[in-house]
């Protein structure tokens, strides 16, 4: 978990390509995937904040279903930004967490990392309607907390590329 671009998929897939046992999946991907609509924005656009979270929450109970189910499955799991801030989302999350289904990892990455990162996409809906650069700070600030409280690892990867993200998410994780 993280928020935008802090690298979720991409460090994601290649923890996937490092441990092969492992399938990836991208919520934000599942739900598009699940919907008529063919981007975040228009589902925003027509439902609101509120109708996509509620598509990730029934996507994310859908995921947890199957790992509870079917546990010789393992899966990446990449979660929407907003996820954890989604209430019945967290509560799932925590359920998951507590029995041992899950491990969160929270990428962690300043605001000014974020926002260089960013720059070139403008495929998402605003989440405030500010700026970019205040968007990002302000979301931050909101998130960084919740994240950091749920989290069962914490992973500083500002100044780290997408290889050696993955290898600190698979040595934190095997410190459990």
């Amino acid at each position: 978990m993280g928020l935008r671009g802090s690298g979720k998929s991409t460090v994601g897939l290649r923890l996937t390509e490092k441990l092969p046992r492992f399938a990836f999946q991208d919520l934000d991907e599942a739900v598009l995937g699940d919907a008529e609509q063919s981007t975040i924005s228009q589902i925003v656009a027509e439902e609101g904040w509120d109708g996509f979270r509620f598509r990730e929450y029934e996507q994310l109970q859908i995921w947890l279903w199957s790992l509870h189910h079917l546990p010789e499955r393992r899966m990446v799991l990449s979660l929407g930004g907003g996820v954890p801030t989604y209430e019945k989302s967290l509560a799932l999350l925590q359920s998951a967490e507590l029995h041992g289904m899950i491990r969160l990892v929270y990428l962690r990455a300043t605001p000014a990392t974020l926002a260089k990162r960013m720059e070139s996409t403008a495929d998402r809906p605003s989440l405030t309607g500010d700026d970019p650069v205040t968007e990002i700070q302000k979301v931050f600030d909101e998130r960084d907390d919740l994240y950091r409280s749920i989290a069962d690892v914490v992973i500083d990867a500002d100044d780290l590329s997408i290889d050696e993200t993955a290898d600190t998410v698979i040595a934190s994780l095997e410190q459990l």
